[in-house]
């Protein structure tokens, strides 16, 4: 088990203190796959490989496996792995009333646990960013897939972690200070007592990594929003499958700036 200072254990804390807050106020479809807030889901983006009945898939560091709820609806046989028992806690609440059969499993993303077997299709959304050492991550994941099995990732674009500036004119933009070293994004409880940090990475890093685990990169993609302000209150809950009103409140800096890169790589046959 982790000490209590390693970046698992403050992960798990903040996650558990918050998950009941961040699964009522987000609202994360079960009808489409999603790769982060206010983007259009893989109904319309298409990375995925086809997902056919009885093919094995593998969440990692998946909250309440919304993603993987998905998968199973269209036949995959889905395990869900997430360092925090609260967000799994909600998993298993979704997968009874949709009556979806998904496995959940509570593990630190750096300490994958033995004996998974082999997967046709990992997937990770927004996990990677809170990893310890992201790249052993990929690595381990390569490891865990089928010949001709593909990986899919999200993980955080280093651009959106600058700083908003005005510019002449009324006009504004980002200020990076150090592309190859961006800031962290750190996170705090309401009440200050737990906390959890996420880190980007140049894109170049991020596909280095892949890579070397001997994986061969088909997708790489910077999705843009969808046009938040013209959409119908039915259109958004129909093709944004992650949105919540905070988010809605940052349209601006994700129509300008990517927030999330997302890689698909496959494993060679």
């Amino acid at each position: 088990m982790p000490d209590d200072l390693s970046s698992a254990r403050l992960n798990a804390t903040y996650w558990d203190q918050v998950a009941d807050t961040y699964q009522r106020e987000t609202h994360i479809s079960t009808r489409d796959f999603h790769y982060g807030p206010l983007l259009p889901g893989d109904k319309e983006l298409g990375i995925l490989p086809a997902i056919t009945p009885g093919m094995r898939c593998l969440e990692i560091g998946g909250g309440a496996g919304q993603n993987s709820l998905y998968l199973a609806r269209l036949g995959a046989d889905c395990t869900v792995l997430d360092i925090s028992e609260k967000q799994l806690e909600h998993g298993r609440r979704l997968a009874r009333e949709e009556h979806l059969d998904v496995a959940f499993r509570c593990a630190a993303m750096d300490a994958l646990p033995e004996g998974l077997g082999r997967f046709d299709l990992i997937h990770s959304t927004y996990a990677l960013p809170f990893a310890d050492d992201p790249e052993q991550v990929v690595a381990k994941c390569s490891e865990g897939l089928k010949s001709g099995a593909s990986l899919v990732i999200t993980t955080g674009h280093p651009l959106y972690g600058g700083e908003w500036v005005k510019l002449d004119e009324g006009e504004r933009g980002v200020f990076l200070q150090d592309y190859f070293h961006p800031p962290a994004d750190t996170r705090l409880t309401d009440d200050s007592e737990a906390m959890t940090i996420a880190h980007a990475y140049p894109v170049s890093e991020v596909v280095n990594w892949v890579l070397r685990s001997g994986l061969h990169v088909r997708r790489l993609e910077e999705p843009r929003p969808l046009d938040l302000p013209s959409m119908t209150a039915e259109e958004i809950a129909e093709r944004i499958p992650y949105y919540s009103e905070g988010w809605r409140a940052n349209f601006d800096a994700i129509e300008m700036i990517p927030i999330v890169v997302v890689i698909r790589a496959d494993r060679p046959t």
